[in-house]
């Protein structure tokens, strides 16, 4: 392991080093709520690492919710600028693996989120506090990350300790070096006492797993279960538009000027038009099966391409719903 402790009161020195070269984005606390702010050295510095995931996910910095994907005849130019997200829980880092596998892995290739994740240094945060709506635990993840970022951070009295995931990360500490010291194993046996306190509570939280196969109960659900499942749904679609993990996108042409500009927007499987095809015919024209389909997504398709859940149970599906459904019970049902 790799481990290196930054006092507390270096810490805005290496955000003023970090932001000569690139956009920071942390997290900040207000009215009980952890969202994202952007670094302003004219401005406080005040970033909370230790409150759970921000109540806004990190989709957008890879995968904007609307982008120009082609031009013709003229060409798109392929630059986005170099941004360090701090903070980041081990929940939406999840999201980051699915779009890994999604755009980089799967082919063709996207160029476009390549080109954004090349250029994005991620410094994730230990979850110490988990709330209620946390459930990272039930679908397999655990609340401190052990790799996808380049930096983790985890806050002990002494400061801010560091561990290396990554080149990137290395070479961000290597050019800093000035400010950090040798981590001790005070720092690290507290950093795994806090650890272990967090999985206690989370513990407390989701007593059950998810079930083994659970990928063949999904595939079996039967109408009923599924129009049980769904009842309460009123189609407000939060539960996509807030997901960490959700990669589907609609793409359209518009003409602009002398060009044609291909447009890529975020899409979502609760929409009618979702599985419309040519001709108008729609295979899931209906709420229920619209319903299942993110289901099946997440917790059979998914799983059968990867080995692993297409959710990360941060809990934004279950706070943002207006009907207050909750996946853990459904699938704990099924």
């Amino acid at each position: 392991m790799n481990f290196f402790l930054l006092p507390s009161n270096n810490l805005n020195q290496l955000l003023k080093n970090f932001s000569k070269g690139a956009k920071i984005f942390y997290p900040f606390s207000e009215n009980g709520k952890s969202h994202i702010i952007e670094y302003n050295p004219e401005h406080n510095f005040e970033p909370d690492f230790s409150k759970i995931r921000t109540a806004q996910n990190i989709k957008n910095f890879f995968f904007p919710a609307r982008g120009i994907v082609a031009r013709f005849p003229a060409k798109i130019e392929l630059r986005s600028n170099p941004i360090v997200l701090m903070g980041v829980k081990n929940c939406d880092l999840r999201g980051i693996e699915v779009y890994d596998r999604v755009f980089l892995k799967w082919q063709p290739v996207d160029h476009i989120y390549k080109e954004r994740r090349d250029n994005i240094i991620i410094i994730s945060a230990d979850c110490p506090e988990p709330h209620d709506t946390c459930f990272c635990n039930f679908v397999g993840l655990k609340p401190y990350p052990e790799g996808i970022s380049d930096l983790n951070i985890t806050v002990v009295k002494s400061g801010y300790l560091f561990e290396v995931f990554s080149e990137k990360g290395q070479n961000l500490i290597d050019e800093n070096k000035g400010l950090f010291i040798e981590a001790e194993s005070e720092s690290i046996n507290e950093r795994n006492n806090l650890r272990k306190s967090a999985i206690e509570k989370l513990e407390n939280i989701n007593k059950k797993r998810i079930k083994e196969k659970v990928y063949e109960l999904v595939e079996k659900a039967d109408k009923r279960t599924i129009r049980e499942a769904r009842d309460e749904c009123v189609e407000c679609f939060s539960c996509l538009h807030c997901c960490p993990t959700c990669y589907c996108f609609l793409l359209s042409d518009y003409k602009k000027g002398d060009d044609i500009e291909r447009v890529r927007v975020w899409d979502a499987c609760y929409y009618a038009a979702y599985a419309r095809v040519g001709g108008g015919a729609n295979p899931r024209s209906r709420i229920d099966e619209r319903f299942w389909n993110r289901f099946q997504c997440k917790f059979n398709y998914f799983y059968q391409y990867e080995k692993f859940f297409a959710c990360s149970g941060c809990g934004r599906c279950f706070v943002g719903c207006s009907a207050k459904i909750d996946i853990r019970e459904i699938l704990n049902k099924i």
